[in-house]
């Protein structure tokens, strides 16, 4: 999912298959195309916090070649920052999205994806959180890596400071 702060907004992205940094950075072109052109200014930059396991993990080099293409497709510089490990309780995604969609999953039976979708795009708190659903048109497979040439020529620019948790990329 992705989860605008400031509109208090966010993008569910169903898919099938495994939980991949080409999956990430598929919610976040969605959530763009849906959601985020309408209300952002084209120029400005993104910024993108992430916490540190999983399909976008700081240590993911899938996920940098994925941000890097989206990057460049969308031409929108991107900032990432991702939380330090153990610090959930900082991401602003799980106090402010995942609790609210897992309380709508609750006494659920979970059999089909279109349950799950009518069921997370119904969620909704008395501070006005808007839940948008999609459902992927492919599934998404374990084992790819990033390719060869972009871990030789990584375009990713490190910040001087915690440079393994904070990167940008920046349109060519």
């Amino acid at each position: 999912g992705v989860y605008d702060v400031a509109a208090n907004e966010a993008l569910v992205y169903l898919a099938g298959g495994a939980d991949t940094g080409e999956l990430a950075c598929d919610a976040i072109h969605r959530w763009w195309y849906r959601l985020g052109q309408r209300r952002y200014d084209t120029t400005s930059p993104i910024l993108l916090l992430a916490d540190c396991g999983g399909s976008n993990g700081y240590r993911v080099p899938l996920f940098r070649q994925q941000l890097h293409r989206l990057s460049q497709l969308l031409r929108r510089t991107f900032r990432v920052c991702h939380l330090p490990p153990y610090c959930s309780k900082y991401n602003p995604i799980d106090h402010r999205l995942f609790c609210h969609l897992l309380r709508s999953l609750q006494a659920m039976q979970l059999t089909s994806i279109d349950g799950i979708y009518r069921s997370l795009e119904q969620t909704t708190t008395r501070t006005g959180l808007r839940v948008v659903c999609e459902v992927a048109r492919k599934t998404y497979v374990s084992g790819i890596k990033a390719h060869p040439d972009f871990l030789a020529n990584e375009p990713t620019q490190r910040d001087p400071t915690l440079s393994a948790y904070n990167y940008k990329f920046s349109v060519n």
